[in-house]
């Protein structure tokens, strides 16, 4: 007997944004983000998995993990899970997830040094800000904010470009960034915003304990408000003649030095 057509209609809702947002709720796909979320605290509300993944020498161990973890465990056929399924190799193996966001003064409260914060201030590309999720997470970034007219957090190009990583930053989610730059002042934050016409170059900034920077879109950079609130414009100089620097490879060359400088 097959998933009944309810089951399989719910599931390939959260293939549109609107239902994901509606319901707080995303598909993930394949071994390695279902691990990923099962050594992280997402609470994991369904598994859905094919007899030849279970049959596997790794899907049988991770399927008794799960088994003690969600709260349903689910055989299906591959053609079940193909029709609902974003990408056309799920591996055999799909996974309902409870996602949490925190609000954006939840990050600002929060106390440790160093505390480095990260905004996004409306990149659009899905695989920029997984890639940026995937970098904040490598270099320990305290958390993410995602600002208005940023791409979707649960978009799947998304969650499958960040490898897992969604699972281990908080993000906040559609906020307003200037309001949060303005509470992150108060806090007592050292706001560094990128801009390709800075006037400091990246690696000669001593960062604060508590930092936040901001990244703004691939084609025009953050806005004109945001660059008005920085504590510090930065550059990454360049050396070739390329029109500009993808904007999740800046972020990565940006936190490899202040990741360093705050170790040094």
């Amino acid at each position: 007997m097959g998933l009944p057509q309810s089951d399989l209609k719910r599931l390939k809702q959260l293939q549109q944004k609107k239902h994901r947002q509606e319901q707080g709720r995303l598909l993930i796909e394949g071994m390695r983000l279902v691990r990923e979320a099962l050594t992280s605290r997402a609470v994991i509300q369904e598994v859905f998995y094919t007899r030849d993944f279970e049959a596997t020498q790794s899907g049988m161990p991770l399927l008794e993990k799960l088994a003690g973890t969600a709260g349903r465990v689910v055989p299906v056929t591959a053609r079940e899970l193909s029709s609902f399924a974003d990408t056309v190799h799920a591996q055999g193996i799909a996974a309902v997830i409870r996602f949490q966001t925190v609000p954006p003064e939840a990050l600002l409260r929060e106390r440790g040094s160093p505390r480095v914060l990260v905004a996004v201030d409306a990149v659009s590309d899905p695989g920029n800000l997984g890639s940026m999720i995937r970098t904040c997470d490598w270099f320990g970034v305290s958390g993410l904010i995602l600002g208005r007219n940023s791409v979707e957090l649960l978009n799947p190009k998304v969650v499958r470009g960040t490898m897992g990583s969604i699972f281990h930053l908080p993000v906040s989610v559609d906020a307003d960034l200037l309001s949060v730059l303005s509470s992150a002042k108060e806090s007592g934050f050292t706001i560094y915003v990128t801009d390709v016409d800075g006037e400091t170059h990246f690696d000669h900034v001593r960062y604060s304990d508590r930092s936040m920077i901001v990244f703004g879109n691939e084609a025009w950079g953050v806005s004109d408000q945001i660059l008005q609130m920085a504590d510090s414009r930065l550059t990454i100089r360049r050396y070739g003649s390329a029109e500009s620097l993808n904007v999740s490879v800046a972020c990565g060359v940006v936190l490899s030095a202040l990741h360093r400088l705050h170790h040094a």
